[in-house]
Order: structure tokens, then C-alpha cells, then sequence
């Protein structure tokens, strides 16, 4: 029986569109409601796949709550049946994973696919100080608290000047209930540049995985940056609302340091070059700027609240302007490997402005 599928489509085309329609019009001094935000507190819901022993159909259809934000007809089963993609098996992976020599990247490939923790668990058994496995069962709720939180203080040693690792491991150490441990590892953030977040080494080990069961190349490539999972901005946008609460409650330069802190945050994600992180960082932002009081300083330097506010509405209707890519691929599958190419080198944002091009009749 085929069970629903949550994927980075459909995380991004729901959480997009609802924080498209979602957001008032009229801002408390030019930010949106957090209430309205809320709608984005799950951004990346985990993919759920068939059982490792369903031998059966491997083309899951999303659930109905995303598929009322996709045009009619549209569904990840007509996606698939354009690209020709066929999902692994157990039997499949097991082979691919035999044939690699068992290697930690594979393990994690194989266990996303199947959604398996287990496999999870195998691949930092095989490699304890890889970054990219650390970052990605830390910022999984399949695991424990204890656990998630050893691979992020873990990760944030091996790449100290990674932003990202602090983060998260400030995420879930305040979940945990250590509220002034993670405040003290944010102030740890501040001079931090590198914000790094492991999505292109997900989508490749996610396109050789798929590849190994013999899908075309540049179609296994297209359905893993679809599908990637992005659990980490899950704990990022908790850890906003923690900082909002905690802004709320504290001194005036206490609460302008938190501000700051959310600020710096929703920018460095609205920076990165694919669609549902660009709109949890525009969330944050706005958590930043929520009940500001008046004389406070504003937490981005030179950035008043209707300078926010329009930043959002320009950013919004980048987004609005950007093709639904299974109506392009649907005219034109041959356009895959063009916008495979360049979502993997640029990401998501410059390939669909791409695919707008190739696909946009010219203005008469």
C-alpha cells in the first residue's frame, strides 16, 4: 500500500506557497504576523517510504495537505513517470552498498532513500568524524537528544568556523532544555563567516545511489534535489522562536543581542540558493523584528522595519516569478539535464530562473 511522501517538493511548494498566501499584507511595523510564520515551523517533514520489505510499486504519491498546494493533476507520480526514475530497492541498495565496499556516504544515501535510521546509524559507525554524516543524523529526530547533541558539539569541533554546526547544536541543546549552555554557544557565532550546509553532498550521494540502480544520470540527479531531506531548518526555526521568547522576556541589550542573533541567522539562510530556505530565513527575519518596541536599535544595522518589509515583498515576488518545474518538464523533458546541471553548480534559484528562460515565450 502506497504511503503518503513528504519531499523537498513538496516541503518547498507547501511551505512556499503557504508562506506566499499566508503572509499578511498589512505588517506590525512592516513584519509579518508570527502566528502567520508559524505555518513554516515544519519546513522539512520527513519522507515517508514504503517498507524496506515492499517489493512492490516504488512510486509514492504526496499527501493531500501538499498536494492542495500543487496545480491539479500534478503529483510526484507524474514527476517520476517524466523523469523515468525508478527507486531502489533494499535489494538494490544492499548491492550498491556491497559493490562500494560498504562506504559511509553510501550507507547514509541508502538510508534516506529508504527513510531507515538504522542505515543512518551504520554510516557514522563507518566514519565517527565525517561532517557531512555528523550534520545529518544531528539535525534528524530519529535519533535520541543525547545522541544528536554528542554529533553536533562533534561537528562544531571539526569545523569550528562553520556557523551552522554552533547553530545547530544551540537548536538542540536549548530544545533540551539548556537554555543558558545555548546561549553561550551562540555567543560563540558571532565572528563566524562559513555557513555550510551539506545539501550538495546529500543530492550526490543521493544521484550515485539512484545511478547504481541504473537510472539515467541526469534524471537521478533532477529526483534527489527534489526530494533531499532538509531536517536541519526544522531545528533552525525553533531555535528562532526560542530566541524571539527569550528577546521578549530579557533586558533591553539583552533582547537586542537576541534580535541580532535571529537576525544573522534568517539572513544567512535567506542567502542560500533554494526556495524553502530562502522563505524559513525571511521568517526568521521577521521573528527578529517582532514587537520591536519603538526606541529599540534595530537588529540588522541600517534596516528599519519597512526596509524589511520590502526586502520580503521583493523576494516574494522572485519567487512567485519562478516556474512550477513539472509544468516546464512536461513540455519539455529534454530541459532535465539543463536544469540538473545548473541547480547541482548554482542551485535551485538560478536553475529555475533558467528553466524560466527556456520556457517563458518572449514578449511581443
Amino acid at each position: 500500500m502506497t504511503k503518503p511522501l513528504f519531499t523537498h517538493l513538496g516541503s518547498a511548494l507547501a511551505g512556499g506557497f503557504i508562506f506566499l498566501l499566508c503572509v499578511p499584507e498589512d505588517f506590525k511595523r512592516g513584519i509579518p504576523d508570527t502566528k502567520d510564520a508559524a505555518h513554516l515551523s515544519n519546513p522539512s517533514r520527513k519522507s515517508t517510504r514504503h517498507s524496506a520489505s515492499d517489493t512492490g510499486s516504488n512510486h509514492s504519491s504526496l499527501s493531500p495537505t501538499v498536494l492542495k498546494t500543487l496545480p491539479e493533476g500534478d503529483s510526484l507520480e507524474e514527476l517520476l513517470a517524466i523523469t523515468g526514475i525508478s527507486l531502489p530497492t533494499r535489494a538494490e541498495l544492499n548491492t550498491y552498498l556491497a559493490d562500494k565496499g560498504y562506504p559511509a556516504e553510501g550507507y547514509l544515501a541508502a538510508g534516506m532513500i529508504l527513510q531507515d535510521a538504522n542505515l543512518m546509524r551504520k554510516a557514522i559507525i563507518r566514519e565517527p568524524s565525517n561532517p557531512h554524516i555528523l550534520f545529518a543524523l544531528a539535525s534528524r529526530d530519529d535519533f535520541p537528544d543525547d545522541d544528536r547533541i554528542h554529533w553536533a558539539r562533534q561537528l562544531q569541533e571539526a569545523q569550528p568556523d562553520n556557523s551552522l554546526a554552533s547553530y545547530l547544536l544551540a537548536a538542540l541543546t536549548w530544545k533540551n532544555g539548556a537554555k543558558n549552555p545555548a546561549l553561550e554557544i551562540l555567543s560563540q557565532v558571532d565572528d563566524r563567516k562559513k555557513f555550510q550546509t551539506f545539501t550538495s553532498e546529500s543530492i550526490i550521494g543521493l544521484t550515485e545511489a539512484l545511478r547504481a540502480a541504473g537510472n539515467n544520470p541526469e534524471a537521478s540527479a533532477y529526483y534527489a534535489m527534489l526530494t533531499v531531506d532538509l531536517p536541519h531548518l526544522a531545528q533552525l526555526l525553533s531555535l528562532s522562536h526560542n530566541l524571539q521568547e527569550h528577546a521578549q522576556q530579557s533586558s533591553r541589550g539583552e533582547a537586542f543581542i537576541a534580535r541580532r542573533r535571529n537576525a544573522i541567522l534568517g539572513t544567512s539562510l535567506a542567502r542560500e540558493n533554494d526556495v524553502i530556505s530562502g522563505l524559513v530565513g525571511l521568517s526568521i527575519q521577521g521573528n527578529a523584528y517582532e514587537n520591536l518596541p519603538p526606541d529599540a536599535p534595530f537588529p540588522i544595522e541600517g534596516m528599519d522595519p519597512e526596509a524589511l518589509s520590502l526586502s520580503i515583498e521583493h523576494r516574494r515576488n522572485q519567487i512567485r516569478d519562478l516556474p512550477i518545474v513539472t509544468d516546464a518538464l512536461r513540455t519539455s523533458p529534454e530541459l532535465i539535464e539543463g536544469y540538473g546541471m545548473r541547480a547541482l553548480a548554482l542551485g535551485e534559484i538560478e536553475a529555475l530562473r533558467w528553466l524560466r528562460s527556456r520556457t517563458t515565450p518572449p514578449t511581443q
